[in-house]
């Protein structure tokens, strides 16, 4: 298990995670007139970045319920702490693409980015 939404497992599904810790600035980071780079750290985020394998229908329901909502819980394996971290993020827009095969459907990988908030 490496990775919940809403802690439900959706580790067998996933065919690529990156985790990005991302570090914000202020607008008043930058050089100053002496030619020093000052920067002020206003927060840390993280931005996971998942890809799905190709899913059946019932299995792409299931994820796409559990993402229902623009914010939800997302629980990864992370890769500072060899331990699970949850935070609180919003997803971008899911854009499922599919193709059927004797009568069932398949979707294509889906890539999709988790934003802490």
């Amino acid at each position: 298990m490496y990775f919940k939404i809403n802690n439900q497992d959706f580790s067998g599904l996933v065919s690529g995670l990156k985790i990005g810790f991302e570090t914000l600035v202020s607008e008043n980071s930058g050089r100053n007139a002496a030619g020093d780079t000052v920067i002020d750290v206003v927060n840390k985020k993280t931005k996971v970045y998942l890809t799905l394998r190709h899913t059946t229908a019932s299995e792409m329901k299931s994820f796409l319920s559990a993402i229902q909502d623009y914010v939800v819980s997302v629980s990864f394996l992370n890769p500072k702490t060899q331990a699970m971290t949850t935070i609180t993020a919003y997803t971008g827009t899911p854009e499922p693409e599919y193709y059927t095969i004797s009568d069932k459907t398949v979707y294509k990988p889906l890539s999709l980015n988790f934003i802490e908030l």
